[in-house]
């Protein structure tokens, strides 16, 4: 897939940023760059190679809730609003 300056543009526009013609030329040359590596890779048969060194139980942990009241008060206690028992914070855009 060619990458084109109309594609970093809109890449820049769904991420809310302004792109400069310099910019635009950079990102440009480095997605071509990127994708192109990519296809390389893609291009390599690894049908017959065998993970090695491989545990799955490295990646995954249990996901148990804590529940400390006196810590969360104490963090609730750090914040300058609160609303609702929780923390108010500035909205980020």
């Amino acid at each position: 897939m060619p990458i084109t300056k109309q594609d970093v543009e809109l890449a820049g526009k769904l991420a809310k940023m302004h792109i400069s013609p310099e910019e635009s030329d950079m990102y440009e040359a480095q997605l071509k760059e990127l994708f192109n590596w990519v296809q390389e890779l893609s291009a390599i048969n690894t049908d017959n190679v065998k993970l090695t060194n491989v545990n799955q139980a490295a990646h995954v942990r249990p996901d148990v809730p804590v529940c400390d009241e006196t810590l969360a008060a104490q963090l609730r206690g750090e914040f300058a609003e609160q609303a609702q028992d929780c923390a108010k914070v500035k909205k980020v855009l």
